[in-house]
């Protein structure tokens, strides 16, 4: 079982969220949830901030390009893994550039939980290097 991290959940499709933040639990991690970038970025001013993010890369407003460099202004250590579908890898590569951490939807529950334990121990080894 994963450590009882938090990790927000930002996608505008609701029942992807729901799917994201169910396997996530099952997972043992505790989670919050966003609609959209702009609710994301309140989310983020209002709580304890999160272990991570899991931040949808097509979304209506702010997309996922513009909501990550939101969010590194407020916690540029804050790791970010990008969801998407196939159709908009290419657009997510060439923005957030190919060292990005991606999820390609759809992925497993082992997929997620890979990476997730692999972002999250490196944000662990790089806050105490």
């Amino acid at each position: 079982m994963a450590p009882a991290n938090t990790i927000l959940v930002v996608d505008d499709d609701p029942q992807v969220r729901a799917t994201i933040v169910r396997a996530l639990h099952a997972l043992g991690y505790l989670t919050g949830e966003a609609a959209d970038g702009e609710a994301a970025l309140a989310a983020l001013r209002a709580a304890a901030p999160p272990s991570l993010v899991i931040l949808d890369y097509v979304m209506p407003g702010m997309d996922g390009a513009e909501t990550a460099r939101a969010i590194a202004a407020i916690d540029p250590d804050l790791p970010i893994v990008f969801s998407t579908g196939h159709a908009a890898l290419r657009a997510l590569r060439a923005a957030a550039g190919e060292a990005a951490a991606v999820l390609e939807k759809p992925f497993t529950l082992d997929e997620l939980d890979a990476l997730l334990r692999e972002r999250l121990s490196e944000a662990r080894r790089a806050r105490y290097a």
